[in-house]
């Protein structure tokens, strides 16, 4: 009475809404090797943000820019603290 139907196929990532194409790399990985085994992957958030940086071409001006916009999106908190601190 419950058996497994032969006409539906097994549940794959495409049935928890992730795509199948979206766990193959168009390109390579850009990652550090540290990064990769700790599992971050640009699925998750601290990867996605690491997968991003690392992606940054330094030859582009936008992307010079961006790197820019980062480092100062991830040190100011650090400088207002210690300027608090003092």
């Amino acid at each position: 009475m419950f058996s497994e139907r032969d006409d539906v196929d097994s549940a794959g990532p495409a049935h928890y809404g992730i795509h199948p194409d979206a766990f193959a790399e168009e390109r390579p990985d850009p990652r550090p090797e540290e990064a990769k085994r700790m599992g971050l992957s640009r699925h998750t958030e601290e990867g996605a943000v690491l997968y991003f940086a690392s992606s940054l071409d330094r030859g582009k001006t936008g992307h010079r820019m961006m790197a820019w916009i980062l480092l100062v999106t991830f040190a100011a908190p650090v400088i207002y603290i210690l300027l608090v601190l003092l």
